[in-house]
């Protein structure tokens, strides 16, 4: 009876083992889809990129960062924060969403405390945990990090958080690009300048006049020619676009209440072009109709008109246009980056 009783237990430990779960295969585990707590993984799909609008916002040699204008806030603390994303800077025939941008993401930057936010760098930029440590948050938050010179998102803040003027007080706030600067056509040849070529050629110079004299004395050998074949190449050649990109900025982001009644507000914008030193193109006044949808954009001093429903003359257009961007820059609701005027306090 014992040995009945050992072998029902042996038999049973034998099912409950096979029935237990098996491991789980690798392949499966991976593809698994993984939630994160702050952001999607990936970043978003193709639907959340045809819903939006993006318009260019800063560049470098490399990559081309482009960001909705819709999404731009500011907080009470002086956090700006918008959707971006970049792509890099190529020749190809990809269609402009593909798998070679990054985002988009939300971005934010503390314009007074110089530090930048990313959903791209957030878990790679985790504030290490002491473990003898008490579990508390970072004073700044995990992900802030501080903005170094001279890169590319010290460009973005400079275009966000406004570009000062050493001759006036005001301070400009980015608001529309036409198009991309052309790239300087480096050349693959190593590049030797004039100097150097005429350098090179009198030494070969030198060195036949000595193979000359050497030639009839036995036991010595010609010196070898090592005359340059060529002059230097050219030097790199910018190879200008069609037209001159033009950006344009709001100045100091104020915006005046002209027509509280019929809700039609005013900017000043001004325009520079993208070459060396940013000259400057013209200055604008910009009114808008908030209410019927209208605006109107004329140079400064070229007919400008004050008050009335009825200065505002064009409606909107697309919304990835310099006049809808300017538009919703000036009637919707920003948050605090957008400063409110009234006609008697400007």
């Amino acid at each position: 009876m014992k040995k009945l009783f050992i072998l029902a237990l042996l038999g049973f430990m034998l099912v409950g083992c096979s029935n237990t779960p098996r491991r789980q295969d690798y392949q499966a585990f991976m593809d698994e889809e993984v939630e994160s707590p702050f952001f999607k993984v990936p970043a978003v799909n193709q639907k959340d990129f045809a819903d939006r609008t993006w318009i260019l916002l800063a560049e470098s040699k490399t990559k081309l960062w482009f960001y909705d204008p819709y999404t731009l806030t500011e907080d009470e603390e002086g956090v700006v924060a918008f959707d971006a994303f970049f792509s890099p800077r190529e020749q190809n025939n990809l269609q402009l969403f593909n798998a070679t941008i990054v985002g988009p993401y939300r971005q934010k930057i503390d314009c007074f405390g110089n530090h930048q936010w990313s959903e791209t760098l957030y878990t790679k930029n985790l504030v290490p945990k002491d473990p003898n440590a008490v579990d508390i948050k970072p004073v700044n938050g995990s992900g802030w990090i501080k903005i170094k010179g001279r890169t590319a998102m010290a460009y973005v803040r400079t275009r966000v958080c406004g570009r000062k003027f050493i001759d006036d007080q005001n301070i400009n706030y980015f608001l529309f690009q036409t198009s991309p600067m052309s790239l300087v056509q480096a050349r693959k040849e190593v590049i030797r300048d004039t100097a150097q070529y005429q350098k090179e050629m009198q030494l070969a110079k030198e060195a036949e006049e000595r193979a000359k004299a050497q030639k009839d004395i036995p036991g010595q050998k010609s010196a070898v020619s090592t005359i340059p074949s060529e002059p230097p190449p050219p030097a790199s050649v910018e190879v200008p676009s069609e037209k001159t990109p033009v950006f344009y900025e709001v100045v100091n982001n104020e915006v005046t209440v002209i027509d509280a009644k019929n809700d039609v507000r005013q900017m000043r914008i001004s325009s520079y072009l993208m070459e060396k030193d940013f000259p400057k193109q013209a200055d604008y006044l910009f009114t808008a109709n908030c209410q019927s949808n209208t605006y109107n954009l004329v140079a400064q001093g070229a007919g400008e008109k004050s008050g009335g429903v009825n200065v505002a003359k064009e409606t909107i257009g697309a919304k990835d246009s310099l006049g809808a961007v300017a538009f919703n820059r000036a009637c919707s609701n920003h948050g605090t980056y957008m400063k409110i005027l009234s006609r008697g306090t400007r």
